[in-house]
């Protein structure tokens, strides 16, 4: 008995070291060195797994042109796939990638049962060393760029397929070729922001008063729901219908989506979530690595782009028929691009090129509001909502690495909201506050001229800006002039009265 207890012992402990090792590839890069049959370990190239660039290693001098990756994948995943690995080098002709196949039978005996060793063996640079390494600093700087890529997954990947497709950073690094000598010609580091358009941080609070076609009524909102799981979740309990589903989108760069159900007499649920994406081009002085002179520095239209979200998830009470409360949980993400550093190069035409190497930043927060909705009589409601009550902060702007320039934008916000009716209009009033003030006012105008018909329009007083909608039944079309509040200038539509104006979508109520 107590040697079958101690066998299933030993089997289950080989079991779990099995299912916890983790995938090391290892092995040594050569390049030719003043012949075709010379070679020696190549230094400073930089070797990524397309799969995890945070993996990235560069090859060492001692000895001569080693690597190891701990590819951070354990074996029961990796196993019975092809992986691939980039290399960035100086040479522009050389071979970019290596496919391994991982499999259990390449593992050789090593006195660490947690770490399965693959090795690469025979791997050539056909080209001149001299041609073909990096140096020290602009290898530093690129390993320190693929570090802060971020990861693929390879979960669900059919065995022996190709785990992973090339990640988008791959494209830029694989344009680099010899940097010629020069003024105009090496590795540059940003060093000044000049000002952009783009308002970082301030997706939810624009998305409340300025970006949406229910102006002057989220806080307290009456016949429109579309977007009350968003801003004040307890005005679920008093909406015309118990249950909803809506979308409201301009298909470019701004989209909301939300539903709510009602679960028993006095408990509903609330579903949501807000997209937002913003893009520009920006000036950045640039200042060439190992040098402080006016002369080695550029200024570089830098393109920046701007990506943020929430999730919404709303449980609401109905005290009664006039009073309700809610507590909506949230996660809130940011990330954009950060300048870090830019390559200006020479090909063998003495043509200019250049490339931007940037840093990927990214914020994310579990966050919660909490929200009342009062009917003070058949005419008269208000709404209050507390919002982001932990006092998440986003970045405002982007910033110099390694500097103490972040800022940042507290997201604790306070909404207060008046709905008042009378027959077929309604006039709605919402005002929201921040830790700096009033951050804009709101008011708005809804009117039923026919059966499932629907015309609103608002106006926010601080921003400036304004909608118009039109709803039928369920579809709705609107006009949402943010007076450039969101920013897009990649893709600009010939007609930039409706760039990113035009808003459709749809709002079932039953």
């Amino acid at each position: 008995m107590k040697t079958t207890i101690f066998l299933t012992a030993l089997l289950a402990a080989n079991l779990a070291t099995a299912t916890a090792q983790q995938v090391i590839i290892k092995g040594t890069l050569r390049c030719t060195n003043n012949g075709i049959t010379s070679t020696r370990g190549a230094t400073n190239i930089i070797i990524i797994p397309s799969f995890n660039p945070h993996a990235a290693v560069a090859t060492t001098t001692t000895p001569q042109g080693y690597f190891e990756i701990n590819t951070g994948w354990s074996a029961k995943d990796l196993r019975d796939k092809n992986v691939s690995l980039y290399l960035l080098t100086k040479c522009s002709s050389c071979k970019k990638v290596e496919r391994v196949f991982i499999s259990e039978d390449l593992d050789k005996r090593n006195t660490d049962p947690t770490k399965m060793y693959v090795t690469i063996k025979n791997w050539k640079i056909l080209e001149n060393c001299r041609e073909t390494e990096l140096p020290d600093i602009m290898s530093e700087k690129l390993l320190d760029s693929a570090h802060h890529m971020p990861a693929l997954t390879v979960d669900g990947k059919a065995p022996g397929s190709p785990a992973m497709a090339p990640v988008s950073f791959i494209n830029l690094f694989e344009k680099l070729v010899t940097v010629a000598a020069g003024p105009n010609s090496g590795v540059f580091k940003a060093m000044v922001l000049y000002r952009g358009r783009i308002k970082y941080g301030e997706f939810l609070h624009a998305s409340a008063l300025i970006n949406t076609d229910n102006t002057g009524f989220n806080f307290s909102p009456g016949r429109n729901m579309s977007e009350a799981v968003f801003w004040n979740a307890a005005s679920i309990a008093n909406g015309p219908k118990p249950n909803n589903i809506s979308l409201l989108a301009n298909f470019k760069n701004n989209i909301k989506l939300s539903g709510y159900q009602q679960l028993t007499k006095q408990i509903y649920l609330g579903l949501g979530g807000i997209y937002t994406q913003q893009n520009e081009f920006r000036r950045v002085k640039f200042q060439k690595i190992g040098s402080t002179a006016d002369s080695d520095s550029v200024i570089g239209s830098h393109p920046d782009k701007l990506r943020e979200f929430a999730a919404f998830l709303a449980p609401v009470y109905a005290i009664n028929n006039r009073i309700s409360i809610a507590l909506t949980f949230k996660y809130i993400w940011q990330q954009f691009n950060n300048p870090n550093l830019i390559v200006l190069q020479r090909d063998d035409l003495n043509n200019n090129y250049n490339y931007f190497i940037d840093d990927s930043i990214r914020k994310q927060h579990f966050e919660a509001d909490a929200s009342f909705s009062y009917k003070i009589n058949s005419f008269l409601q208000a709404g209050i909502s507390v919002m982001n009550i932990a006092g998440t902060k986003l970045y405002s702007d982007m910033f110099i690495k390694n500097s103490s320039s972040q800022s940042y934008v507290n997201q604790r916000a306070y909404g207060i909201g008046v709905c008042y009716k009378r027959e077929r209009i309604n006039v709605g009033m919402d005002a929201l506050f921040t830790d700096k003030g009033l951050y804009d006012a709101s008011v708005g105008v809804n009117y039923v001229p026919a059966n499932d018909i629907l015309l609103a329009a608002g106006y926010a007083f601080k921003q400036q800006s304004f909608s118009a909608s039109f709803r039928l039944k369920h579809f709705k079309i609107a006009y949402i002039n943010d007076n450039n509040l969101v920013i897009n200038e990649v893709r600009v539509a010939k007609n930039k009265l409706f760039n990113g104006k035009i808003y459709s979508g749809f709002v079932f109520d039953f």
